[in-house]
């Protein structure tokens, strides 16, 4: 199934870390690809002839494609441009994590955890800063606990399912300082947004001290969420 997705009234959204990490796709994809497939089986039994094995459905798969842009123009979506190597760069980071994100599309009904199954990007002559990419997603579900209770009367059995709530929050990260940072451009790279310097500031009074305009090479900071 392709999904056509038109400008007015979508946002696409990707969060992480209990929505504490958001990217909003700056420029929406012309469509994406929805896929989910069967698990079921057939079987041939003598006499019967096929038969076919009912299983729980797959894992929906989404696939599109767009590009990070450097510079604003009339196809973006968003009232301010992230880099789109800080961008490429979060995505990175929550491919490698050990939990999923949250995949949201407005006004289709998406929101759902998922997995990053790929992402490739690439930058093209002719428009230097801005990314090309392609992201493929698959749907993320936590295992449900099943138990089994026999009355012993009327040897009876009844299955109740226990449903398990998707947590993708990760624990506090750090940031060792470089030459020529400061936490203006630290809160850029890290949240995608510079006014969350002060959040850097009162994480890490203990290390930076009562000038948060003075930060040295080496320093750890905490990173907050």
């Amino acid at each position: 199934m392709i999904v056509m997705i038109t400008k007015n009234g979508y946002e696409m959204w990707l969060t992480f870390n209990s929505d504490k990490e958001k990217i909003q796709v700056p420029v929406l994809p012309e469509s994406i690809t929805v896929s989910n497939g069967s698990n079921n089986s057939n079987i041939d039994i003598a006499g019967l002839g096929e038969v076919v094995i009912m299983q729980s459905r797959p894992a929906y798969k989404y696939k599109f494609k767009s590009y990070f842009p450097k510079v604003m123009s009339q196809a973006v979506s968003v009232s301010e441009l992230t880099d789109p190597l800080v961008l490429v760069e979060r995505i990175k980071k929550w491919k490698e994590a050990d939990r999923p994100i949250k995949f949201v599309l407005t006004d289709v009904g998406i929101s759902t955890y998922c997995t990053i199954e790929d992402f490739q990007y690439s930058e093209e002559g002719g428009d230097v800063g801005t990314i090309q990419y392609s992201l493929e997603l698959k749907e993320y579900r936590e295992i449900s606990t099943r138990q089994v209770t026999i009355a012993e009367e009327t040897e009876t059995a009844t299955v109740s399912t226990e449903e398990t709530r998707v947590d993708n929050t990760t624990s506090p990260s750090t940031y060792t300082v470089v030459k020529g940072d400061c936490l203006y451009n630290i809160a850029k790279s890290l949240y995608g947004d510079s006014s969350q310097w002060h959040k850097l500031y009162e994480a890490n009074k203990g290390v930076i001290g009562g000038n948060p305009n003075r930060i040295y090479p080496g320093q750890v900071l905490t990173v907050p969420q």
